[in-house]
């Protein structure tokens, strides 16, 4: 008998948790209904991309369906080659120290560093002369830099530090769930003197900062010589980002930069990968008048096809010279889609080989070889690479504004073994004249790549990825009234470093 009421017992249980769970969904689905349930197309599967697909995963506690569309690879502009089965790096290779989302992302998904090469030394060449030459002791290369330059290195140091402690404002608006509709708002939230450095040049602002013309034509030159191809006429915030990306505490992902894009998206469960290019966004608002897309797209094995999105995200360039454009079609005749600007070409050569030190006037071989005039020199830099793996190597990477003779790398190198060549639109062609500075584009379309017009970096791109997320969340949040954002921010606020 007592058996009996125990049975009947747990079937009344069973019964009232059917019945709850059954009650729990018909709830959910009416304060989480289809419309705040958003289906969110992505186009771009770099390193934007892939940032803005984890926060807004994380910010709608996974109740968000996205398809994203890739038409080459996972990693974008990061990638590696393969030479001899081993890998480099051919894209963004160096993060630096204070890059918390990249950081936080390297935690998340258990990957390894591979510091920045050690004991390494590398000159400033002009190509007449080495106007600098670092020693393989650290004081030697200090004195030298003193006897150059004066003081003026190690103000300009303290300088890039005070930059870099505003631009760390970024990281606590984006913990609080502040989301900027734009460039110039973004950056005037970490400093609101910001926004002007987009309109003087890098030379300009040193030197109305009291530095010398030597200084900002060798030091500040090369490095943006390097780091982005160009010259110190570009605006002076991305001059900084350079200025920072030549320090000491550098460091790289071990097995390859583009393992954090490619994790990212693999792990999300929410997230659809589709190998397509798309090639037209047309707005197409629903019976109610909200926003809706109908994205259009063809994977190479049939005629174009098309989905319907509710949010439609753009984690690719758009302007007219990128090799596979997207048409803008069904928008009210005053909204432009136009894109000013163009991306600044960049050769990146790989030679398997001995440097030829007598080419550059050298006594011996260095490491790496910066220029400081690269109408004069030819190259932008080259240095000799260690693999994904930090295994050291004979191969060397050459920047070039152009495509380098096969003559000019038999005189540069001996012993020549393979040459690869790559070209890719590796970031803006910078100037003080802004342009693509909305990352909110119109009523659901977003642009994550607004924000390398600022600066190009994988940092950036992954605040930019962020900063979609939370401008789309905060977005949904009125339109659904979805009381949760305050416990999600929260948890945003108090999640552990390896969690964010």
């Amino acid at each position: 008998m007592y058996l009996f009421k125990f049975l009947k017992i747990i079937v009344m249980f069973k019964k009232s948790f059917i019945f709850y769970l059954t009650s729990l969904v018909i709830f959910s689905n009416f304060i989480y209904g289809k419309d705040c349930t958003p289906k969110i197309a992505i186009i771009g599967g770099g390193i934007g991309g892939a940032s803005a697909s984890h926060y807004l995963s994380d910010l709608f506690n996974y109740n968000v369906d996205i398809d994203l569309f890739e038409a080459d690879k996972i990693g974008g502009r990061l990638a590696t080659l393969n030479i001899n089965d081993d890998e480099y790096e051919t894209g963004g290779s160096i993060i630096h120290s204070r890059n918390k989302l990249m950081r936080k992302f390297v935690q998340l998904l258990k990957l390894e560093d591979r510091p920045s090469e050690q004991n390494m030394i590398a000159g400033i060449w002009n190509g007449d002369k080495f106007v600098f030459e670092e020693s393989s002791y650290q004081l030697i290369s200090l004195v030298k830099l003193f006897y150059r330059y004066g003081l003026e290195p190690f103000k300009l140091h303290r300088l890039i530090n005070s930059i870099l402690d505003e631009f760390d404002q970024i990281y606590e608006l984006q913990n609080a769930g502040v989301g900027f509709e734009n460039i110039t708002s973004l950056l005037a939230g970490m400093n609101n003197k910001f926004p002007e450095m987009l309109e003087i040049s890098s030379k300009d602002f040193l030197l109305n900062q009291g530095y010398s013309s030597l200084l900002i034509d060798e030091l500040v030159e090369t490095t943006l010589v390097v780091n982005y191809g160009q010259d110190t006429d570009v605006h002076s915030f991305v001059g900084f980002v350079s200025l920072a990306g030549a320090g000491y505490s550098l460091w790289s992902v071990k097995g390859g930069n583009k393992k954090v894009p490619e994790n990212l998206i693999k792990i999300n469960k929410r997230v659809k990968v589709i190998p397509a290019v798309v090639n037209k966004i047309n707005y197409a608002p629903k019976d109610d008048g909200s926003p809706g897309y109908h994205v259009y797209y063809n994977t190479g094995k049939s005629e174009d096809t098309w989905k319907t999105y509710d949010v439609v995200i753009i984690a690719t360039p758009l302007t007219h010279d990128q090799k596979m454009p997207i048409n803008f079609g069904g928008f009210p005749e005053d909204v432009n889609f136009e894109f000013a600007g163009n991306y600044q070409t960049t050769y990146a050569t790989f030679v398997q080989g001995s440097l030829n030190p007598g080419y550059f006037r050298l006594e011996e071989s260095i490491d790496g070889i910066l220029s400081c005039d690269p109408n004069k020199t030819i190259v932008s830099s080259l240095g000799k690479l260690t693999t994904v793996q930090g295994v050291n190597s004979n191969v060397w990477k050459i920047f070039s504004r152009n495509p380098l003779e096969i003559n000019i790398i038999n005189e540069m190198f001996q012993q020549v073994q393979l040459i690869k060549e790559i070209k890719w639109k590796a970031y803006p062609k910078y100037s003080t004249i802004q342009s693509n500075n909305n990352f909110k584009l119109y009523n659901s379309l977003y642009h994550v790549n607004a924000i390398e017009w600022a600066a190009s970096a994988m940092e950036m791109s992954a605040i930019g990825g962020r900063n979609v997320a939370i401008l789309i969340y905060n977005d949904y949040k009125k339109k659904c009234n979805i009381s949760t954002y305050e416990s999600s921010k929260k948890k945003l606020e108090n999640k552990s470093t390896n969690e964010l």
